[in-house]
C-alpha cells in the first residue's frame, strides 16, 4: 500500500510537469520570436517525461500485481491460520473428551478390580465348600455301598420309582408288622409259603399281562390294516356302482353320474335326459319328471344288485310313474339283469302292467297274474 501511494505521487508530479511543459509550448507557440530550437528541446523533454510516465505506469502495474499476490498470500495465511485454530480447538475438545472417558475407564477398571478380588475370595470359599461336600459325598457313597452290600445279602435288588420317603414308611410298617408277628403265634414257614405262592401268581399274571399287551398291539395293527382295506374297498365300490349306473342309463340314451360322500353319508344323483346330445348339463333327480325319476331309481337298484350277493331280490310297482318308453326300457333292463345273474338268485317283480310278452323270450321266467279283485257297489 505504501509503494502504491509513492507511485501515485510521482505520477501526479510528472503529470504536473507535463502540464507545465504543454502550457509552456503553447506560450512559445503564441510568441512569434521564439526560435524553433527551443520548441524541439521542449518536445524532447516532453518525450522523456512521457517515457518516465510509461515506466512509472509499468512499475505501478507490477507493484499492483505484487500487491494482489501478497494480498492472496495474506488471505491464504489467514485461512490456514483459522483452520489451524479450529483444528487445534477440535483436538483440544477431543482431548478433553478422551481425558473424561479415560477417567471413567479408570474408575470402572478400579471397580472391576475390586469385583475381581471379591469373586476371587468367593471362589476360594466355594472351592473349600466344594472340597468339603466332595469329602462328605465320598463318605456317603461309601456308606451307601456298604448298605447296598448288606441289603443284597438279605434279598436281591428291586428297581422302583417310589420315593425314599414312601420306602421308609413301608419299611416302618413292615417292621411294625414283624414286631406284631413275633409277639403273636405266627408260623414263619406258612408266611414264607404264602409269599412264594403270591410271588409265583404275580409272575404268572405279569406274563399274562405282557401277552395281552402283545395281543392288543397285534389286534390294533390288524384293525388298522382292515380299516385301510375297508376304505379302499369302499372307494372301489363307489367307482363300480357309478360305472354300472352310467351303463344302465346309456340304454335309454341318458347320461349321468353318482357322487357318494361317505363322510357326510350322502348320495347325490345327477342326470342328463337330453337324448339329442345338444345339452351337456346335468340335473338333480328332484327336477325330473316322475317317469324319469323312477327309471333312474331302477338303474340305481340294478347297479346296487351288481355289487350284492343277496339270493332274493324284490321290486314292487317300480314302474307306476313311468311313461311307455321308460317302462319298456326299465323292464328290459331288469329282466336282462335277472337273466344274466340268475345263478343262485331269484328275482321277484310286482307290477300292475301286462308282462305276458316277456314269457316267450325267456325260458326261466315265470309270470303269475292275479285275478282282478271284486269290488262291491259301495266301493264304486
Amino acid at each position: 500500500a505504501v509503494v502504491s501511494t509513492q507511485s501515485t505521487g510521482k505520477q501526479q508530479a510528472i503529470k504536473r510537469k507535463l502540464e507545465n511543459v504543454r502550457n509552456r509550448i503553447i506560450e512559445l507557440d503564441n510568441v512569434e520570436e521564439a526560435p524553433l530550437l527551443d520548441a524541439t528541446a521542449l518536445e524532447d523533454e516532453m518525450r522523456q517525461y512521457g517515457d518516465q510516465i510509461q515506466k512509472i505506469n509499468e512499475d505501478k502495474a507490477q507493484l499492483a500485481e505484487k500487491e494482489d499476490t501478497l494480498r492472496q498470500e495474506h488471505e491464504e495465511a489467514n485461512r490456514r491460520h483459522a483452520e489451524s485454530t479450529e483444528r487445534d480447538s477440535h483436538i483440544t475438545n477431543r482431548l478433553e473428551e478422551l481425558k473424561g472417558k479415560m477417567h471413567e475407564g479408570q474408575k470402572k477398571n478400579a471397580q472391576l478390580l475390586e469385583y475381581l478380588e471379591k469373586w476371587k475370595r468367593k471362589k476360594k470359599e466355594v472351592n473349600a465348600e466344594k472340597k468339603r461336600f466332595n469329602s462328605e459325598l465320598t463318605a456317603k457313597k461309601r456308606e451307601i455301598t456298604e448298605a447296598q452290600g448288606m441289603a443284597e445279602q438279605r434279598c436281591p435288588r428291586v428297581d422302583t420309582r417310589r420315593s425314599a420317603k414312601d420306602l421308609e414308611q413301608q419299611i416302618r410298617n413292615m417292621e411294625l408288622r414283624i414286631q406284631q408277628g413275633s409277639s403273636s403265634s405266627v408260623n414263619v414257614d406258612d408266611i414264607t409259603r404264602r409269599f412264594h405262592d403270591a410271588k409265583t401268581k404275580f409272575e404268572e399274571i405279569q406274563t399274562m399281562v405282557k401277552k395281552m399287551k402283545k395281543f392288543s398291539r397285534d389286534l390294533q395293527q390288524i384293525l388298522e390294516e382292515r380299516e385301510g382295506r375297508y376304505f379302499r374297498f369302499r372307494k372301489e365300490i363307489s367307482k363300480r356302482i357309478n360305472y354300472f349306473f352310467i351303463m344302465n342309463l346309456s340304454q335309454r340314451g341318458y347320461t349321468g353320474k353318482l357322487h357318494v360322500d361317505h363322510d357326510k353319508k350322502l348320495l347325490e344323483m345327477q342326470l342328463n335326459v337330453d337324448t339329442s346330445g345338444a345339452s351337456q348339463d346335468t340335473h338333480d333327480v328332484r327336477s325330473l319328471s316322475g317317469g324319469e325319476r323312477s327309471f333312474s331309481t331302477v338303474c340305481f337298484i340294478c347297479s346296487l344288485w351288481n355289487l350284492m350277493e343277496s339270493p332274493f331280490r324284490c321290486l314292487d310297482e317300480f314302474d307306476v310313474f313311468m311313461d311307455l318308453m321308460n317302462r319298456k326300457v326299465a323292464m328290459k333292463l331288469l329282466v336282462e339283469h335277472a337273466v344274466q345273474n340268475q345263478q343262485r338268485r331269484q328275482y321277484i317283480l310286482f307290477t300292475p302292467q301286462d308282462m305276458s310278452h316277456f314269457n316267450k323270450k325267456f325260458k326261466n321266467m315265470k309270470i303269475m297274474q292275479l285275478e282282478a279283485p271284486e269290488r262291491s257297489n259301495d266301493d264304486e
